[in-house]
């Protein structure tokens, strides 16, 4: 092990510790602050997001001076609306010139997941991180969960051949499981796995933790010490939900959150919704061409060494009509529109969830594109788009053994600039279409 990886593992397990003791002080009490307590916290946050935009990052100089907009004297959230609504391409386009020329060589660099097909660096302050560690916590903590508490999460491990398809992190007391083999048969192997390791909690993306479910109801196996399930990454549909919430008789707390760190919302032990936590960002709703549905437009509250001001998540949400019984102040959403990921099928035939191959090609520098189309079980084409200068063969091979190991046979890698677009004019990095589809 390196220098540069022991610092970073200290500086992560120092900034988890921050954010856990965040998680028990200032942060358990903000969800209870009055509108205008909150108000006040959010306005303090903000001008200091702003005099960091103001000093450092070339992209908000400009943008201010052509707004005429002093970000000085503001005296209330909605001044930020006299800014326009960023989107993903505009931070694409310009990614330095939204950096902080004071704050990027100590930033933490982040990666999106990139559903939209087109991945995206991000950086993050340290003070961020921290923030984003205590959210986390304080949302664990709502469903009881405490540290080292046993935790079994399908998510995060992709084995290579050979090796085992779980692994235990003894400091955490996390039993990682490979979300890529969701066989019948795996998924058998990991309840009797999981039956004897006895967890409290239940982690993964929706549809790896539903195939599990599945598994367990139709066979009548219960794994009784089992308190809670948490998900993320995918939007948790209904029939997921009830699935796994029969199948082990536990509830579940959805999560959303975003490589861009923009927004972030809960679900409380309610279960009336999920909470837009109004400590980490500033989240506006804005009316979109679907009745009944809004556009979620975001402000992070602590990242200074890379601020997105007025960010399109591109998500869109139904608003609740009613605040949560559980007394938190924090503004509801019912539910979330528009980040289902489909479940696509590994050639002996189980289910491969396919957030995993986003969160793959997040991680490869030299792909600046990709479309992923399955035709069938044993026709998978990757379409590719590579960054300038890159050597083809050698991405190309290294993409097609990574995509067999996860579809289990031999994959069509293709570089090139044409994507498939749906009807509505949507390029989905994910697919499953006949070949004679048009």
């Amino acid at each position: 092990m390196n220098l540069s990886t022991i610092q970073e593992q200290f500086r992560d397990a120092t900034l988890t510790w921050k954010g856990y003791r965040l998680s028990r002080g200032l942060m358990a009490a903000t969800p209870f602050f009055s509108q205008d307590q909150l108000e006040v916290y959010q306005l303090d946050r903000l001008r200091i997001v702003l005099d960091a935009c103001y000093r450092y990052v070339p992209y908000y100089q400009k943008l201010f001076w052509e707004h005429d907009f002093d970000p000085h004297r503001i005296q209330a959230m909605e001044d930020l609306k006299r800014l326009p609504v960023l989107t993903k391409d505009t931070v694409r386009a310009k990614l330095a010139d939204f950096c902080s020329m004071k704050e990027l060589r100590t930033a933490i660099r982040l990666r999106t997941s990139g559903t939209t097909g087109t991945p995206l660096s991000i950086y993050t302050s340290a003070e961020q991180w921290a923030v984003e560690q205590g959210a986390i916590w304080r949302h664990w903590g709502w469903a009881g969960y405490r540290f080292r508490d046993r935790m079994a999460i399908i998510r995060s491990y992709a084995p290579k051949p050979g090796e085992p398809l779980w692994r235990l992190d003894r400091l955490r007391n996390w039993l990682y499981c490979s979300p890529y083999h969701l066989s019948e048969d795996h998924c058998r192997t990991y309840l009797n796995v999981l039956a004897q390791w006895k967890p409290k909690y239940l982690r993964g993306y929706p549809s790896s933790l539903y195939l599990l479910a599945r598994v367990a109801k139709s066979e009548h196996r219960t794994i009784p010490s089992l308190r809670a399930a948490f998900t993320a990454s995918e939007t948790l549909l209904s029939h997921y939900r009830t699935e796994i919430e029969e199948a082990f008789g536990i509830k579940v707390f959805d999560h959303y959150g975003q490589a861009e760190i923009t927004a972030m919302l809960h679900e409380c032990e309610a279960h009336e919704g999920l909470h837009v936590l109004s400590d980490y960002g500033y989240v506006e709703f804005l009316p979109s061409d679907q009745p009944g549905l809004f556009r979620m437009i975001a402000t992070n509250l602590q990242n200074t060494a890379m601020p997105l001001l007025r960010y399109d998540t591109g998500d869109l949400v139904e608003l609740s009509e009613k605040p949560c019984s559980c007394g938190r102040r924090f503004p509801l959403v019912k539910r979330i529109v528009g980040r289902s990921d489909q479940l696509l099928l590994h050639r002996d035939g189980h289910q491969i969830p396919s957030i995993n191959l986003y969160t793959y090609f997040a991680k490869q520098d030299d792909v600046v594109r990709f479309q992923i189309i399955q035709y069938s079980k044993e026709d998978v084409e990757v379409r590719i788009a590579l960054r300038a200068g890159v050597q083809e063969e050698k991405v190309v091979t290294s993409v097609r053994r990574e995509m067999r190991e996860r579809f289990g046979g031999d994959i069509a890698v293709v570089v090139t600039q044409e994507f498939e677009q749906s009807g509505e004019g949507k390029c989905l990095p994910i697919l499953q279409k006949a070949r004679w589809d048009t």
